[in-house]
C-alpha cells in the first residue's frame, strides 16, 4: 500500500483511515463516532480521493444522519464533484438550522463564487469573518472576487489585508502582483514587495514577485538580485531560476543565462521545456551546433515536442543539411498539422533548398491558417519578394496589415515593393507607417532598404518628421 499520502499525517490519522479502509474491504460495518469520522473524510478531501471520500460520507450520513457537520461534508463532496447547485441547496437548509454557523457560510461563500456569483460570495465571506478566524484564506478570498469583478484596486486591499494576517499566503503574494501589472503600477509593486521581504526576508516568493517588479520595469540588475535571494531561501524555486535565466538573457550574459536554465534543469520534471529553452539560447547566437544538442536531449525526454523539431529544423537548414531538416520539420507538422508555424517552416526549408515546387506546396497549405499568424504572411511576402514577385508581396502584407502588431514589418516590406514597382503615393503612406513607430521605426526601414534613404522624396518626408519632433520637444 502506498503510504506517501500519510506523509503529512499523524499516526492517529493514519491509523483511523486505514482502519476504515480495512472495515470497507471486508464488506463489514464498526462504529466511529462523529469527530473520527470527520477526520476521515477530511483526510479524503484533501488528499483528493474521489471515491474514497464519497465512501466516507455516505457512512458517515448512515451513522449519524442529522448532523449538521457531516452535511457539511456532503456539501465539501458535492463541490468536489462541481455539482454546485446540490451543494447550495443543501447549505441553504443548514443555513436556517445554524444561521452564525462560521463553515456554512464560509462554504455557501465558496459555492456563489463557483456559481459565478462575486458579490453574494463576497457577502458570506464577510458574514464568516465576523468570529476573526482564519481571516488570512477569506480576505485572500475576498480579493479574487473582486479581481473576477475587474476591481483591481480593492482587490489589492483585501490582498493586501491577508498577507499583513498570513504573510505565508503564496497566493495573495503572485495575484496581488499581478494586480499591479495589470493597472501598471510598477512603482506601487516595487514598492510594496521591497517592504514586504524586509518584514519577512525568508519569503522566497516575496523576492520572487520584487524580481518580476523589476522586471517589468527592466530594471534587470536588481531583478537578477532579487531572483537570486529567491533561490537562496528556496534552492528548489524551479520558476526562480527560469526568470534569472532570461534576466541574464536581457542582459546579454548568455553564458550565466545557460547556467540558470542548467540550474533549473535539476529542479523540475520537465526537463524537455528547459533543455528546449538552452537550445533557443544557443540558436538565437547562431550556435546551431551546440543548440542541436539541446533539442536532441529535449527530445529525448518528450519525442513529441513539435516545437523542438521544429527549431530543429531551422538550425539543421541553417547548417544546410536540408535532408535532415526536412525530416525533422516533417516530424514537427506531424505532431500539429494545422501549426501555420510549422507549416511555414517547411516552406521555408523548401524555398532555402530549391526546391520551390514543394515551398510553393507547403505555403499553400499555410495560408487558409495566417489569419492570426502574422510571421506567415512576412515570410510568404519575402519568398514573393526574393523573386521579385513584388505585387504578390504586397497581396500578402495588405491581408496581413489590418490590426497587426509588427507595424514596421509590415510597412518596411510594403516600401520596399512599392519602391521597385513605382507606386509613389503607396510608398510615401508605407514611409510615414514607419516613422509612426519612432526613430526605431525610421532605423529599422532603412537598414531593410538602404535604398529609401537615397531617395530625395522620401528622404524629404524623413526630414519633416524630424523637424516636427524637434518643434514638439522644444
Amino acid at each position: 500500500m502506498n503510504t506517501d499520502r500519510f506523509k503529512n499525517y499523524q499516526e492517529d490519522v493514519k491509523q483511523l483511515v486505514l482502519d476504515f479502509e480495512a472495515m470497507e474491504r471486508r464488506g463489514a460495518s464498526r462504529y466511529f463516532d462523529v469527530d473520527q469520522l470527520e477526520t476521515i473524510i477530511d483526510f479524503y478531501l484533501e488528499t483528493a480521493d474521489g471515491d474514497m471520500l464519497e465512501k466516507s460520507v455516505s457512512y458517515g450520513e448512515e451513522l449519524f444522519p442529522t448532523s449538521n457537520e457531516i452535511r457539511l461534508r456532503r456539501v465539501h463532496l458535492l463541490c468536489f464533484k462541481e455539482r454546485y447547485k446540490e451543494a447550495y441547496n443543501l447549505l441553504k437548509q443548514l443555513e436556517k438550522i445554524e444561521p452564525d454557523d462560521t463553515d456554512v457560510l464560509y462554504a455557501l461563500g465558496v459555492v456563489y463564487s463557483a456559481l459565478e456569483q462575486p458579490r453574494k460570495a463576497i457577502q458570506y465571506y464577510h458574514k464568516a469573518a465576523a468570529d476573526g478566524y482564519d481571516l488570512g484564506t477569506i480576505y485572500g478570498n475576498i480579493a479574487d472576487e473582486y479581481v473576477k469583478m475587474e476591481q483591481r484596486a480593492e482587490a489589492r486591499s483585501y490582498y493586501r489585508k491577508a498577507l499583513k494576517t498570513n504573510p505565508d499566503d503564496e497566493h495573495s503574494l503572485y495575484e496581488l502582483a499581478n494586480c499591479y501589472e495589470d493597472d501598471g503600477l510598477t512603482d506601487k509593486w516595487i514598492n510594496y514587495y521591497n517592504r514586504f521581504v524586509q518584514e519577512h526576508p525568508y519569503s522566497s516568493v516575496g523576492w520572487f514577485c520584487l524580481g518580476e517588479g523589476y522586471m517589468a520595469e527592466r530594471l534587470y540588475e536588481k531583478a537578477v538580485d532579487a531572483y537570486q535571494y529567491a533561490i537562496a531561501v528556496n534552492s528548489d524555486f524551479y520558476f526562480a531560476y527560469m526568470q534569472l535565466s532570461a534576466c541574464y538573457q536581457a542582459l546579454g550574459d548568455s553564458a550565466n543565462a545557460v547556467a540558470a536554465l542548467h540550474d533549473a534543469a535539476d529542479h523540475t520534471q520537465d526537463k524537455a521545456f528547459v533543455y528546449f529553452r538552452i537550445g533557443e539560447t544557443f540558436r538565437f547566437q547562431n550556435n546551431a551546433v551546440t543548440a542541436n544538442t539541446y533539442y536532441h536531449k529535449a527530445l529525448k525526454e518528450d519525442p513529441y515536442y513539435a516545437e523542438a523539431w521544429s527549431s530543429m529544423s531551422i538550425c539543421y537548414s541553417y547548417l544546410r543539411e536540408y535532408a535532415t531538416a526536412i525530416e525533422a520539420a516533417k516530424k514537427a507538422l506531424k505532431i500539429d498539422p494545422e501549426s501555420p508555424m510549422y507549416l511555414t517552416t517547411l516552406a521555408m526549408i523548401y524555398a532555402d533548398s530549391g526546391d520551390y515546387q514543394n515551398a510553393n506546396r507547403m505555403f499553400e497549405r499555410a495560408i487558409p491558417y495566417y489569419s492570426d499568424f502574422e510571421q506567415g504572411w512576412l515570410a510568404l511576402a519575402d519568398y514573393n519578394i526574393m523573386f521579385q514577385n513584388y505585387d504578390e508581396a504586397v497581396d500578402c502584407l495588405t491581408r496581413g496589415l489590418p490590426d497587426c502588431e509588427l507595424v514596421v514589418e509590415f510597412n518596411k516590406r510594403l516600401a520596399l515593393c512599392y519602391l521597385c514597382t513605382g507606386k509613389r503615393n503607396m510608398l510615401f503612406n508605407a514611409v510615414r507607417a514607419c516613422l509612426c513607430e519612432g526613430e526605431e521605426g525610421l532605423r529599422e526601414m532603412l537598414e531593410y532598404c538602404p535604398a529609401l534613404g537615397e531617395d530625395l522624396e522620401v528622404m524629404d518626408i524623413i526630414t519633416s518628421y524630424r523637424q516636427e519632433n524637434r518643434q514638439d520637444r522644444q
